[in-house]
């Protein structure tokens, strides 16, 4: 669907919104919208209705990673308010701190004997994504530098895990816009896959930190790849910004060089192989990103 812009005094514009969206939004003169700008798209909504989107869990398990993949994607998928239900107060526990840790702005404000209430509380405005974006690509970086800090033996400068908690916690809430709102409109779907890989990319490096605990000499080779690795990154993180396909050319050639190198070293018996396994497997997910980022950018 294409409108014309028609001048206004003052130099701004109006458009005429068609009939049919206006009907079934129920919207009439004096009637408010939102209006975000993502890229090169305007997107424009009408306002939420005030009654909170609302769903009932049950946790059946005392795995953390069990109950954090429920309850991460209960909030992913834009709910406002969950009811969870629970067996003991051990499930409870470990709940309370997953949605301290990981849901920006939900907080519990009931609890009962079998189950209680999670509730978007505080929650930042939706213009926030590409704040929280920017953000946790600053925190991947951090989490390069850490475990570049480890790969030389250095002390480390922060501790891995709380970086990344924010990580995961920034992602959940890019998501979560994505899902309400369908922020990057027609490239909501790649736009999903692009944070997924991304983030596939820097858990990793988080499993590697996890295992960085020996004073291993680590090889050039070792160092070399993770140096692509990093490099790789930061160019899916220019073209995204800067918006240019021609960098996306980069990042084949340097997975090339990655590949042969990782050939070369797997060949030999190593206490340096399962540091080579998260490495490539990091890489090849920052590699795999370019795909759905090409689409981004179009």
């Amino acid at each position: 669907m294409e409108r014309k812009l028609i001048k206004q005094g003052g130099g701004g514009y109006t458009v005429y919104l068609p009939k049919k969206w206006i009907t079934e939004n129920n919207l009439d003169k004096g009637d408010e919208l939102n209006i975000n700008i993502s890229g090169k798209d305007l997107i424009l909504s009408s306002k939420p209705s005030e009654k909170k989107s609302e769903t009932e869990i049950k946790l059946t398990n005392l795995i953390e990673s069990s109950i954090r993949t429920l309850i991460t994607n209960t909030y992913r998928t834009g709910f406002d308010r969950i009811r969870v239900f629970f067996n003991n107060d051990k499930q409870f526990k470990i709940l309370q701190e997953i949605i301290k840790k990981r849901l920006i702005g939900f907080e519990i404000i009931k609890k009962q004997k079998e189950f209680c209430i999670v509730e978007n509380i505080t929650e930042p405005g939706y213009d926030q994504f590409d704040n929280l974006l920017k953000k946790m690509f600053l925190n991947i970086e951090d989490l390069f530098l850490i475990t570049k800090e480890k790969l030389e033996n250095k002390k480390e400068s922060e501790d891995y895990r709380e970086v990344e908690e924010r990580i995961m916690k920034y992602d959940n809430f890019c998501r979560r816009v994505i899902s309400k709102q369908k922020l990057i409109k027609k490239n909501s779907e790649m736009f999903w896959t692009f944070l997924v890989l991304v983030v596939h990319g820097q858990r990793e490096l988080y499993h590697l930190n996890k295992i960085l605990n020996k004073k291993i000499k680590f090889s050039k080779e070792t160092i070399g790849i993770f140096e692509n690795s990093y490099k790789i990154f930061k160019l899916i993180e220019k073209a995204y910004y800067e918006k240019k396909l021609e960098l996306l050319g980069e990042v084949h050639e340097i997975e090339k060089i990655i590949e042969r190198k990782i050939s070369k070293i797997l060949n030999k018996k190593s206490e340096e192989n399962l540091i080579i396994h998260h490495l490539a497997l990091c890489a090849r997910e920052f590699y795999q990103a370019n795909s759905p980022l090409s689409g981004i950018i179009m």
